[in-house]
């Protein structure tokens, strides 16, 4: 099983932005490089907190080394690509970039490839929070899922970024 996500991230500093996207970007697999972004992003804090995330993913090349960065509406959008644990290391990459710079805006949508199930990530607070659905079993369950997990996770978010199988089928129908 292959997991799909995407990693939102906006800090209002576009220097911390672009070393963020430094960050997954340029280590080309190599721990040390990684280490030393993380750094220079927190002087304090940072190679330790970035120590702590490597310890719970498999491969710093694969596992924090997205597809692609992209760039919609201020937010820098890093696609990653993961096997069946890649909801962990979604969820553990948010938790250290909230803990890097806790002044981020950071969240993540992903889906499983096997069948319509998402998940969602999203922080309320310093807590971050979780979602799951699984959209087209039943037409009254998918507005449930449109008016709650859907509206909540895109409450902050600009209406150019729209996440979610729901949200793509309403956008081919137009």
């Amino acid at each position: 099983m292959e997991l799909h996500s995407n990693l939102y991230y906006k800090h209002p500093d576009a220097s911390i932005m672009d070393q963020l996207d430094s960050l997954f970007t340029q280590h080309e697999g190599d721990e040390n490089l990684f280490l030393q972004a993380a750094a220079a992003i927190n002087v304090d804090e940072g190679a330790a907190l970035a120590q702590d995330l490597l310890d719970q993913v498999d491969s710093v090349e694969f596992d924090l080394g997205p597809e692609s960065v992209s760039h919609l509406a201020g937010y820098s959008i890093a696609h990653f690509v993961h096997g069946s644990a890649g909801d962990e290391f979604i969820e553990a990459i948010l938790l250290f970039l909230k803990s890097l710079l806790p002044e981020i805006h950071a969240q993540a949508w992903g889906y499983g490839d096997d069948d319509p199930w998402e998940f969602w990530f999203k922080f309320e607070g310093d807590e971050l929070i979780r979602e799951d659905d699984e959209p087209f079993n039943d037409p009254d369950e998918d507005e449930d899922i449109k008016a709650s997990i859907y509206g909540w996770w895109h409450q902050d978010m600009p209406a150019e970024i729209r996440e979610g199988f729901l949200n793509r089928a309403q956008d081919d129908d137009e």
